[in-house]
Protein backbone atom coordinates (compact mmCIF):
# COMPACT_ATOMS: atom_id res chain seq x y z
CA UNK A 1 0.00 0.00 0.00
CA UNK A 2 1.17 3.52 -0.75
CA UNK A 3 -0.13 6.91 0.26
CA UNK A 4 -0.74 9.72 -2.23
CA UNK A 5 -2.28 12.96 -1.07
CA UNK A 6 -4.71 11.80 1.63
CA UNK A 7 -5.40 8.45 0.04
CA UNK A 8 -4.12 5.03 0.97
CA UNK A 9 -3.85 3.17 -2.33
CA UNK A 10 -3.95 -0.61 -2.07
CA UNK A 11 -3.15 -3.14 -4.80
CA UNK A 12 -5.41 -6.21 -4.51
CA UNK A 13 -3.85 -9.20 -6.24
CA UNK A 14 -5.83 -12.20 -7.41
CA UNK A 15 -6.34 -14.32 -4.29
CA UNK A 16 -6.13 -11.36 -1.88
CA UNK A 17 -8.94 -10.50 0.51
CA UNK A 18 -10.91 -7.29 0.01
CA UNK A 19 -14.33 -5.78 0.67
CA UNK A 20 -16.05 -4.96 3.95
CA UNK A 21 -13.81 -6.37 6.69
CA UNK A 22 -11.90 -8.27 3.96
CA UNK A 23 -14.77 -10.77 3.66
CA UNK A 24 -14.29 -11.35 -0.09
CA UNK A 25 -11.49 -13.02 -2.05
CA UNK A 26 -10.46 -11.54 -5.38
CA UNK A 27 -10.93 -14.34 -7.91
CA UNK A 28 -10.62 -12.01 -10.88
CA UNK A 29 -8.01 -9.58 -12.22
CA UNK A 30 -5.92 -7.37 -9.90
CA UNK A 31 -7.68 -4.32 -8.50
CA UNK A 32 -6.68 -1.02 -6.92
CA UNK A 33 -8.52 0.47 -3.94
CA UNK A 34 -8.52 4.08 -2.76
CA UNK A 35 -9.11 4.82 0.94
CA UNK A 36 -9.46 8.24 2.57
CA UNK A 37 -6.73 8.12 5.22
CA UNK A 38 -8.20 11.08 7.13
CA UNK A 39 -11.11 8.92 8.30
CA UNK A 40 -9.86 6.81 11.23
CA UNK A 41 -12.58 5.84 13.66
CA UNK A 42 -14.58 2.78 14.71
CA UNK A 43 -16.78 3.02 11.62
CA UNK A 44 -13.89 2.64 9.18
CA UNK A 45 -11.13 0.17 8.38
CA UNK A 46 -7.58 0.71 9.60
CA UNK A 47 -6.93 1.78 5.99
CA UNK A 48 -9.40 4.67 6.37
CA UNK A 49 -12.78 5.16 4.70
CA UNK A 50 -13.25 3.16 1.53
CA UNK A 51 -13.72 5.46 -1.47
CA UNK A 52 -13.44 3.50 -4.71
CA UNK A 53 -12.04 0.39 -6.41
CA UNK A 54 -10.93 -0.15 -10.01
CA UNK A 55 -9.45 -2.97 -11.99
CA UNK A 56 -5.74 -2.23 -12.38
CA UNK A 57 -6.06 -2.63 -16.16
CA UNK A 58 -8.71 0.10 -16.28
CA UNK A 59 -6.36 2.59 -14.65
CA UNK A 60 -3.40 1.53 -16.80
CA UNK A 61 -5.44 2.05 -20.00
CA UNK A 62 -6.16 5.72 -19.16
CA UNK A 63 -3.99 8.55 -20.49
CA UNK A 64 -1.17 9.03 -17.99
CA UNK A 65 -1.41 12.82 -17.82
CA UNK A 66 -4.87 12.92 -16.20
CA UNK A 67 -6.04 13.09 -12.60
CA UNK A 68 -8.88 10.91 -11.35
CA UNK A 69 -12.18 11.90 -9.73
CA UNK A 70 -12.96 9.05 -7.31
CA UNK A 71 -16.48 10.22 -6.41
CA UNK A 72 -18.30 13.04 -8.19
CA UNK A 73 -20.37 13.76 -5.08
CA UNK A 74 -17.32 14.47 -2.90
CA UNK A 75 -15.07 17.08 -4.54
CA UNK A 76 -12.10 16.37 -2.24
CA UNK A 77 -12.05 12.74 -3.37
CA UNK A 78 -9.94 13.43 -6.44
CA UNK A 79 -6.34 12.48 -7.20
CA UNK A 80 -4.13 14.96 -9.06
CA UNK A 81 -2.45 14.05 -12.34
CA UNK A 82 0.94 14.12 -10.63
CA UNK A 83 -0.19 11.71 -7.93
CA UNK A 84 -1.94 9.47 -10.46
CA UNK A 85 1.45 9.06 -12.13
CA UNK A 86 2.75 7.73 -8.79
CA UNK A 87 -0.27 5.41 -8.53
CA UNK A 88 0.30 4.08 -12.05
CA UNK A 89 3.99 3.46 -11.32
CA UNK A 90 2.95 1.58 -8.17
CA UNK A 91 0.45 -0.54 -10.14
CA UNK A 92 3.07 -1.39 -12.76
CA UNK A 93 5.56 -2.37 -10.06
CA UNK A 94 2.99 -4.57 -8.29
CA UNK A 95 1.90 -6.19 -11.56
CA UNK A 96 5.51 -6.99 -12.41
CA UNK A 97 6.31 -8.37 -8.95
CA UNK A 98 3.15 -10.47 -9.04
CA UNK A 99 4.10 -12.02 -12.37
CA UNK A 100 7.62 -12.72 -11.20
CA UNK A 101 6.30 -14.34 -8.02
CA UNK A 102 4.06 -16.57 -10.14
CA UNK A 103 6.94 -17.53 -12.42
CA UNK A 104 5.41 -15.88 -15.50
CA UNK A 105 8.33 -13.51 -16.14
CA UNK A 106 11.98 -13.43 -15.26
Amino acid sequence: MIQVEKFNVRFVKTGDRYGLKDCLINDKAPMVEFWDSTKWDADFSSRGQFVSRYYASTLLERPRHLGLCLDGGVPEWSVSAEDMEEVLNYIEKEMKSGFIAQGEAA
